[in-house]
């Protein structure tokens, strides 16, 4: 009778343990620049799932609850839009967002404590400012995260986010400050290999050979562009990512501008077949010679895509953190008006 009642209590105990792991979560908040009756999807950020869908009144969020058993970050994601509005994390508590479909980061949330530590970092994201501060600015507040919340998904998240940003080297300083676990799992694995990749092709260094074929199936290589007395712009793109095929026409704008004075540009895809590539590049008239299947990942580090480089004439890495059209445009901006 005893040894029954201690296995009941067991199990009872044991139960209880594994609804102490459940949490409710709940979002209000409002929208702007939204139709009267929008549906929003909130989807998760690593699993690319969707959670739950918002519904949209009047520009206000129509309350949404439910249950998760971890703290889980997520994005807001619209039918039709292309690129998700990023971030933040769902917890337990009542989390509020501020949404405009007009951006592409939240100008507002609060209400659960990540969430107010991720307001600040937000904020950095929202202002207007040079690349410089931008970057300084950003891995301060990924910096506290991190060393502040070890042990918190949103902390490798935000490193994974980081890797077009910082150097490789601040990048593992805060993969090591991570906790024992989470040090320790295949994600943080392979960025730590990826971002050992990167501290060989940092900016400043020499570039690194990657072969492939062009378009017409003969061998061609990254040397055939670089370090030939031109600075050179190195797209890397797939047929399947749709930011890629949106910064295109940009792209060949921009060579259109200032190929006469200099620069050159070469696509690379990733994971991608000649065949698909190859639609897309006469679909979008793309003037500029390609590279297929060549290993970007294991060369040069890259782990997300769109990615760019930019070579300088004698064939050194001038910039890997052109992370945004508007810093692409910045930076050709000031390398030709210079040569003016």
């Amino acid at each position: 009778m005893m040894k029954k009642l201690f296995f009941t209590a067991l199990l009872a105990l044991v139960a209880l343990a594994g609804q102490a792991q459940t949490f409710t979560w709940r979002i209000e908040g409002t929208v702007a620049n939204a139709a009267p009756t929008d549906t929003l999807m909130v989807v998760d950020a690593e699993k690319l799932r969707m959670i739950t869908t918002l519904q949209v009144k009047d520009g206000n969020i129509i309350p949404a609850s439910g249950t998760l058993d971890k703290p889980t970050i997520c994005c807001i994601a619209k039918q039709g839009r292309q690129v998700p509005i990023r971030m933040f994390v769902l917890e337990s508590g009542t989390v509020n967002l501020t949404i405009d479909l007009d951006l592409i980061f939240l100008p507002r949330i609060g209400g659960t404590p990540m969430n107010d530590e991720l307001m600040a970092l937000l904020a950095v994201q929202n202002a207007e400012m040079d690349m410089d501060t931008y970057v300084k600015k950003i891995y301060e507040v990924v910096s506290r995260i991190v060393i502040n919340h070890p042990d918190h998904p949103l902390s490798p998240y935000l490193i994974g986010q980081s890797r077009a940003l910082f150097t490789s080297t601040e990048l593992i300083g805060l993969i090591e400050k991570l906790s024992p676990d989470l040090q320790a799992s295949s994600k943080m694995d392979r960025l730590k290999e990826s971002f050992l990749l990167v501290q060989e092709t940092e900016e400043g260094k020499m570039f690194k050979e990657l072969t492939g074929v062009s378009p017409d199936g003969t061998p061609t290589a990254i040397s055939n562009f670089v370090g030939r007395g031109n600075y050179v712009l190195a797209d890397f793109w797939a047929s399947w990512c749709a930011p890629c095929l949106a910064d295109m026409p940009d792209v060949i704008a921009l060579y259109e501008k200032y190929k006469e004075r200099g620069l050159k540009v070469v696509g690379i895809t990733v994971s991608d077949t000649p065949e698909k590539s190859d639609s897309i590049v006469q679909r979008l008239s793309i003037p500029y010679p390609q590279i297929y299947e060549s290993q970007p990942m294991s060369i040069y580090g890259v782990m997300g895509i769109p990615y760019k480089i930019l070579f300088a004439p004698d064939g050194t890495i001038l910039s890997r953190r052109l992370a945004s059209r508007k810093e692409l445009k910045k930076k050709l901006a000031e390398i030709f008006n210079d040569k003016k």
